[in-house]
């Protein structure tokens, strides 16, 4: 029996109070993972003790070993899936596409081309020191991204690592990674959601928990249209569609290139010294 079918199975013995708390619990599988007993009594109106009298009736010892239920559920669900489907099915070219493979490629350098022209005409320079001000007004960034969207979460990391700028990075795909990540998540703090199609669940969930949290969230996709857009104080865009892969990289590595470049001329008219750090590190090598 499976955790939804154990609570489905006991909630038509309990109290209508306790009906509406499993309610809850079924309505939102992920957030079941991380909510706190606080929030949840908030958001269903219930007593703190009624919810836990219902983890009891339930048959779990707390609310701690719930959880632990949701996560191992989820866990389970996402292997599932993995064995399921490709994340990525690529299908082949078309036969037609093929009389003249070095026409297709050259299709496809122009259309790369196209793309990156299309960013540098939209590209809002005043957004891009918005968004280095947002960074520069937190005592914490935290990234958060998978796939393709994680790969550019790794690289804004490393080049704002190089401007002396410490970061957190989650990957969206890994429950782990997720909740170690959450205690980091507090007003100070500044999530970097990145969310290019197709627009992971989970990326859009931990940014809805952050504004919940009272977060700043800044957003790198693709579009205003985006999913992860009403949970971002700001979004910054790079388009991305091409015909041969989900996204191409080349233009929200672009937009990484330009975010990191406006931080280094904030940081220079600040005349602050961003390698003092490393200078510091290296200093431990006399041998050098």
């Amino acid at each position: 029996m499976t955790l939804i079918e154990r609570l489905q199975e006991k909630q038509p013995f309990l109290t209508r109070k306790q009906r509406e708390v499993v309610d809850y619990m079924l309505e939102d599988l992920e957030r079941m993972s991380y909510v706190t007993l606080k929030e949840m009594s908030r958001e269903t109106g219930v007593t703190e003790m009624t919810i836990l009298k219902t983890c009891s009736l339930l048959g779990f010892s707390s609310f701690s070993a719930l959880k632990y239920e949701f996560r191992k559920y989820a866990a389970q669900q996402l292997e599932l899936l993995r064995h399921q489907i490709n994340e990525y099915p690529m299908p082949p070219a078309p036969d037609y596409e093929l009389d003249d493979p070095q026409r297709l490629l050259k299709e496809i350098c122009d259309e790369e081309a196209h793309l990156t022209s299309l960013f540098f005409q939209r590209v809002d320079l005043r957004r891009i020191f918005e968004a280095v001000d947002m960074l520069l007004d937190s005592d914490q960034i935290i990234l958060c991204g998978r796939g393709v969207s994680y790969n550019i979460c790794d690289y804004l990391s490393m080049r704002l690592a190089t401007l002396g700028q410490g970061v957190a990075t989650i990957n969206s795909e890994l429950d782990d990674s997720i909740h170690a990540a959450l205690p980091l998540l507090t007003e100070r703090s500044l999530l970097v959601a990145v969310s290019f199609p197709d627009y992971y669940r989970m990326t859009i969930k931990v940014a809805e928990y952050a504004q919940r949290k009272g977060v700043r969230v800044l957003g790198l996709t693709d579009s205003e249209k985006s999913p992860i857009t009403p949970f971002c104080a700001m979004t910054l865009h790079a388009p991305t569609q091409t015909r041969m892969f989900l996204n191409t990289i080349s233009t929200p590595m672009v937009l990484v290139n330009l975010l990191t470049t406006a931080l280094h001329i904030r940081l220079s008219e600040q005349e602050v010294n961003f390698g003092e750090n490393i200078e510091e590190f290296y200093s431990l090598f006399p041998e050098r």
